[in-house]
């Protein structure tokens, strides 16, 4: 071969190995260049499976919703009634033996609660004060005159004057305070223990000759001196035709007085104490009347025994008498009877116990002063008896207040008292006061009131825009619920064979208990239950809502781990085509360098 040739093989050969050495290196970067790619993508594919694992988790973590159960809204309540209340049991804490500590809730309607009625027209304004077309309008809880009023024992009411005065049938009563004076003018003097006691006066009298006489002369005499000294007891020497009667029905007359002057029963005897005689007779005949009429009886007994003829004109001048009956009989009658009847008389008059007959008469006349202590009497005998009371009186114009009586304006100003003090605590104290007037219901004939707050009357009502209303608020007396909470109160209930309660047992203060039959309730709180309801279905559309954010973000992932799998997939094609390349290099490499071998070998 020629040598320039050789040169030009060789050369060829050289620039051909250059040429594929150069690809092949091509190929190998882009061969690391896919694998690189490739590993990128993996790791890529590998967060977005993170990505897609935490978003399952999510979805698992989630609670589903679940609607309500009415059962889980309804409860079984207790009640009873007590009279016009509803008692509802809203709590039952068992303390044993069949005992609780029960709470309720008491509900009735209270047909006297203050209440909206609206509003009216323009309130006018004049010197008198405001009006409602033509009704005067009235201060509440007052517009009333006070003024005492006389009640006399027959139940007539008089309108005083400040004087205490009255007018009645043309002629002015004047009234003053019954003292105790005056009532003592009227039902006598008050009685006193010593009106009714003899002490002291039965010894002075025995010391007298004539008492003591009875027993120093002949006992023949005794009758005599008997009858002297009750002739002193039982006469007036002073009274012409007095008479004295004994239980039998014999009766004495006194013809003349000067028939008593002898035989010691002059009232002027040096042995005879006026003072003490009449006020032993007084007190006797007074206060002690039975023992008064035994002593008549033993003197008649004794002017019969001793004269058979006493009225006739033989005999003692005492005798000067009229006899009504000459046929009493005297058999029976001893000088013995006689004296010890005589000291039988004085015994009981030393042991009189007047402490009782006292306190008798005493209360007697205790219960005719009780009535006009703390009343007024008349001035004119102080026999009338008045109770004197402050009471109101209406003085105006208005039917309904002018047709009320004392009493029943009493009981409305009362009823305005209570009235107010609930107008200010359900809408507060107006600087200005209340106002009423009473109106009357076409259909019943019965009036009402109407109640006007004072400071909406003076300035108007003003709205929220600062105007005001040509009309105000007006309140009256209608019927409202209402409730009240007892709690902690002790009872006793009692079950039924199914453990329901089917009685209560209320116990107060004095531990004294009331049964009351229990009613049983199904209750389902409806209010409750929809709004239940109602957070369900919105949890339920926040669940769906997040479901949905979820499985879209899920299938986003999918769709770039799609994306990636198939330039992954890209890259595997590509790196067997480059692999096959270099495959292909290297072996126009070897064979390139194979012949250079042989050219040199």
């Amino acid at each position: 071969m020629p040598l320039y040739r050789l040169k030009e093989t060789k050369k060829g050969k050289a620039m051909g190995m250059a040429a594929s050495q150069a690809r092949f290196l091509g190929l190998t970067a882009r061969k690391t260049n896919v694998e690189y790619e490739g590993q990128q993508i993996n790791q890529q594919r590998t967060t977005l499976g993170n990505q897609s694992a935490n978003y399952y988790s999510q979805l698992l973590g989630m609670a589903v919703p679940t609607p309500p159960s009415v059962a889980d809204f309804t409860k079984t309540v207790y009640s009873f009634n007590d009279g016009n209340l509803e008692n509802t049991i809203t709590s039952l804490i068992a303390q044993g033996n069949g005992n609780y500590k029960v709470s309720y809730l008491s509900n009735w309607t209270d047909d006297f609660s203050i209440v909206a009625a609206g509003r009216t027209s323009v309130v006018n304004v004049n010197d008198q004060g405001y009006y409602v077309g033509k009704d005067l309008l009235k201060p509440l809880a007052a517009g009333l005159t006070t003024a005492d009023q006389a009640t006399n024992a027959d139940g007539e009411n008089f309108r005083l004057s400040p004087s205490m005065s009255y007018e009645k049938d043309g002629k002015v009563i004047q009234l003053v305070e019954a003292d105790y004076n005056k009532i003592v003018s009227v039902i006598g003097r008050e009685p006193q223990l010593s009106d009714y006691s003899l002490e002291g006066l039965t010894a002075d009298y025995k010391q007298t000759q004539c008492y003591s006489s009875v027993y120093n002369d002949n006992p023949n005499l005794q009758q005599g001196h008997i009858e002297h000294n009750l002739c002193k007891l039982i006469w007036d020497p002073n009274t012409v035709g007095e008479s004295i009667t004994s239980r039998d029905g014999v009766t004495l007359t006194s013809n003349r007085a000067m028939g008593l002057t002898s035989l010691c029963t002059t009232w002027g005897a040096s042995d005879a104490p006026d003072a003490t005689t009449k006020a032993i007779k007084d007190k006797l005949q007074n206060y002690y009347p039975d023992i008064y009429q035994d002593m008549i009886d033993l003197y008649i007994d004794l002017v019969l025994y001793m004269n058979e003829n006493p009225c006739g004109s033989s005999g003692y001048e005492v005798h000067d008498c009229e006899l009504s009956d000459t046929n009493y009989d005297h058999n029976e009658i001893t000088p013995s009877s006689l004296l010890q009847r005589w000291e039988d008389f004085w015994s009981t008059v030393e042991n009189l116990k007047p402490e009782n007959l006292y306190k008798e008469a005493h209360d007697k006349w205790q219960a005719e002063y009780d009535p006009y202590v703390g009343k007024y009497m008349n001035t004119a005998d102080y026999s009338d008896v008045y109770t004197i009371e402050e009471k109101l009186y209406y003085d105006g114009d208005d039917e309904y207040l002018a047709g009320l009586s004392q009493d029943q304006l009493e009981r409305l100003y009362d009823e305005e008292a209570y009235w107010e003090d609930q107008l200010n605590k359900i809408y507060g104290t107006p600087d200005n006061g209340w106002y009423v007037r009473y109106v009357e219901n076409s259909a019943t004939g019965e009036y009402y009131p109407v109640f006007y707050n004072g400071d909406d009357i003076a300035d108007g009502v003003k709205a929220d825009n600062g105007d005001v209303h040509s009309n105000v608020n007006t309140y009256t007396i209608g019927a409202k619920e209402r409730c009240e909470e007892v709690k902690s109160q002790d009872a006793r209930l009692e079950q039924d064979t199914t453990g329901r309660f089917i009685s209560i047992t209320l116990y107060d203060n004095n531990n004294v208990g009331t049964t009351y039959a229990l009613t049983t309730n199904t209750i389902t709180d409806q209010d409750a239950y929809d709004d239940a309801m109602n957070q369900y279905e919105y949890d339920k559309y926040q669940y769906e809502q997040q479901i949905q954010k979820i499985n879209a973000k899920i299938s986003i992932t999918q769709a770039q781990d799609k994306n990636l799998e198939l330039r992954l997939k890209q890259l595997d094609t590509e790196q067997d085509a480059i692999q096959t390349e270099m495959d292909a290099v290297q072996s126009v490499i070897e064979k390139n360098t194979e012949s250079s071998f042989k050219i040199f070998g």
